[in-house]
Formats: structure tokens, sequence, C-alpha cells
């Protein structure tokens, strides 16, 4: 069997067998961004999502280097508006050869929790949401300012008194 005909699992679970009778295996498939509705949290909505695949064997392992990207819908740290955020992430793992099976879809729902970023942003020069009225401060101008209430005003007073 060549891997130019070997079908790609939908659910990416490749059989080791197949991987050494063929010597290896490259591939990429553009995945069912459905799939991943439990990785919101951490990837945002994913519009669209693509592996890149390469399984080299190894004396008694096979290494599987692979890329993960495509597009998400996240919302931004500051003014809390949606946009969509483009991601690309490597990784390599080594299994065992006695596997019956190798999990990527595994793989992949680890790589795609540690997209969460700490803040996205929209842009760097969002302006953010103003924290008195909550408007978008990117759209609209308001007129509120910054109250100059201070916690040592009651002191300041006191002792100007004297």
């Amino acid at each position: 069997m060549k891997y130019t005909d070997y079908e790609i699992p939908a659910d990416l679970l490749f059989k080791t067998k197949d991987i050494i009778d063929m010597g290896g295996l490259k591939c990429s498939a553009l995945l069912n961004s459905a799939d991943f509705e439990d990785c919101k949290d951490c990837a945002g909505n994913i519009k669209r999502i693509e592996v890149k695949l390469s399984f080299s064997l190894l004396s008694k392992e096979i290494l599987v280097n692979g890329s993960v990207s495509g597009l998400s819908e996240v919302e931004c740290a500051r003014c809390l508006k949606p946009f969509d955020k483009k991601f690309n992430e490597e990784f390599t793992q080594l299994y065992s050869t006695k596997l019956e099976i190798i999990d990527i879809m595994y793989l992949i729902r680890q790589t795609l929790a540690l997209l969460g970023g700490v803040r996205n942003l929209c842009s760097e020069d969002c302006k953010g949401l103003c924290p008195y009225c909550g408007c978008n401060k990117n759209e609209v101008e308001c007129d509120c300012k910054e109250p100059s209430f201070s916690q040592f005003a009651c002191l300041k007073e006191k002792f100007s008194k004297k």
C-alpha cells in the first residue's frame, strides 16, 4: 500500500500497522469545525481547521510531526467585540509501534487547549469600554470624566484646616 492511496480517517485514528507497512506517511486534511465545539472555551468559535501530519518510522517508535492551523472567532479582552483570529500551532509526539491505533484527534485537542492566549485583542490600539457608561470607545467618544475621588481626601481636609 502506498500512502498516496491511503484514505485519511475522519476521526484521525490511524492504524499503526498501516503506517509501518507504508514506511511512514505524510498527509493533510481539512477538519470539520463542528467536531471542536467543546474547545470553544480555550480556542474560541473555530470556523476553519486544517491539520498537516508527517509520520516517520524509528526503530521501535513512530514520530509524528504536525501542525494545526485555521481561523477562530474570539472576543476582544478590551472591547468585548468578536473578531477573527488566525492560529498555527505545531506539535511533535512519539508513539510506540506496539500500539494498534494512533489517536491524532486527542493530540489536536491538546494543541487547541493551549491556544487560549492570555489576552486576545482585536487591535493593539483598542481603546476598550468606558468604565463609567460602558460605551465602546473605539466607536463612540463619550463625555465621561474620571472622578477625582481620593481615598485620602478626608485627611487632606483635616490637615489643611489647622
